[in-house]
Order: C-alpha cells, then structure tokens, then sequence
C-alpha cells in the first residue's frame, strides 16, 4: 500500500463499529506487532489485536457520523509518513499530524500528535 493508503485504511479500520471487521483492516494495513504511540496519557499498545480491541474500547460512545480525511497528501521520505489528519465529529472536528513507520508496506508504528 502506498502511504496515502494506509492512512486511509487505518481511518477505516477506526470507523468502523464492527470488531471483527476492524481486526481484519488492521491485519491490511499494520504488521503483526504495530505499535501506537496516542497523543494523551493511554499506554503505547502494542500488536493488532490489542490495537484492534483499544480503538473498540476507545471509540465505543463516538455517535454515528465521524469522518476522517487527508487533509494533504502525506510526507514521506525513507521508511517514515507524516500525515495531517482530520476527525470530524457532530458537534466538533480534531487535527493531528501522524507520523507512521513503515515496514513491508504496512504500518509498523503510529506517533500521534493531536492539535491542542
């Protein structure tokens, strides 16, 4: 997958309500043993099924509706993208810049950075 790709599919695999389904995108687009680096004080998680079952926890009580987009093409130079992203919500809308690693054509890590 191209970097492009892979924020793309890692937006999916957050979006949907489906845990399996989100297993299976996270299986498409991260190494076995990804690690997420979030933005506040939840712990660095580590593997896709552990991934898979923080964002299933996380985003539980998110309403139906959220967005996530590119807002530009992504950065990328040796095995590392940054991406600046956008979640929207109803009542708000969330930036960050992500930083991935890439291995194989799929993410090995995520660094969050969220805008304050």
């Amino acid at each position: 997958m191209t970097p492009a790709e892979l924020f793309a599919a890692w937006g999916a695999a957050w979006l949907t309500r489906d845990p399996a389904e989100r297993l299976r995108r996270f299986e498409q687009c991260c190494t076995e043993d990804v690690e997420f680096v979030p933005p506040d004080d939840r712990p660095v998680v580590r593997g896709r099924a552990a991934l898979a079952r923080h964002v299933t926890e996380y985003t539980r009580t998110w309403p139906a509706g959220v967005g996530f987009e590119l807002t530009r093409p992504p950065d990328t130079h040796h095995d590392y993208s940054r991406g600046v992203v956008r979640w929207t919500f109803p009542s708000a809308t969330a930036v960050g810049c992500d930083i991935i690693r890439i291995e194989r054509g799929r993410i090995a890590s995520m660094l969050v950075f969220a805008e304050p």
